[in-house]
């Protein structure tokens, strides 16, 4: 009895395994999964056109530049550390006006002092070209070939004559998996307080994730977001997000 006792108890322990294992098998794929989109590269396109130079009108007196400046120096040195990152800024520049977009760095590892250097020396100046910007973005990225991760930082519309929705669409239906995230800010100023931000069709199309800021820090939150792992699910359970992917304030 002893002995049949000791077998009935092995096959319980076993039968008790077996829900464990289906579970751990359920999970690790899952994790899997959210590792792989962190080693997406990421390019950020930045906006050093002339409204930059605006007060960011808080109690810092800062110009709307230094105060995403600051954000990127809070959030790069982190998230840096675990995914490529590369920098295109539009703006100032001896070209023509609309086509004053410049690749500062493309995606590369560690790469928070590199971007901060090149950030520092921007002067705002010109146009917003950011369609153009965003494309030059996706083609640096190689969009075609493989999953792109790009996150637009602007404080206007776009001025050029291009549309962000068109390419938005093409971004979506020819690429690999384009994901576009856009931060404005102060965009209130842009397009009034009723107005529509156009551009934020960029997100909205490709599954990202739009973000309006007022402030540094929520800058700094929405870049942290952007950049982080997963990208949309994470940002959504966390910020609030919508269903269009926005996010509610």
């Amino acid at each position: 009895m002893i002995a049949g006792g000791g077998g009935q108890t092995r096959r319980a322990i076993r039968q008790a395994r077996f829900p464990v294992v289906l579970l751990a098998l359920s999970i690790f794929p899952i994790q899997s999964q959210a590792q792989q989109s962190c080693t997406e590269d990421t390019m950020i396109v930045f906006d050093a056109s002339k409204s930059m130079a605006a007060s960011a009108d808080d109690e810092t007196g800062l110009p709307r530049i230094d105060a995403v400046r600051a954000a990127l120096a809070r959030v790069l040195p982190k998230v840096s550390k675990r995914r490529r990152i590369g920098l295109i800024t539009y703006g100032p520049g001896s070209r023509p006006a609309c086509s004053n977009v410049s690749l500062e760095l493309r995606p590369m590892p560690d790469a928070a002092a590199k971007i901060m250097a090149r950030v520092e020396r921007l002067r705002p100046d010109g146009r917003t070209p950011l369609t153009r910007g965003v494309r030059r973005a996706a083609e640096v990225l190689q969009f075609r070939e493989r999953p792109a991760s790009i996150v637009l930082v602007t404080d206007g519309e776009e001025t050029c004559s291009e549309s962000p929705c068109a390419l938005a669409k093409s971004l979506k239906t020819d690429g690999a998996r384009t994901t576009v995230h856009v931060i404005s800010y102060k965009i209130a100023s842009a397009i009034g307080q009723d107005g529509v931000f156009v551009s934020r069709c960029l997100a909205d199309e490709t599954g990202g994730v739009y973000t309006a800021t007022d402030t540094a820090e929520e800058v700094a939150d929405a870049l942290e977001t952007a950049l982080a792992c997963p990208l949309v699910s994470d940002a959504q359970s966390k910020r609030g997000g919508t269903a269009d992917g926005s996010v509610r304030r």
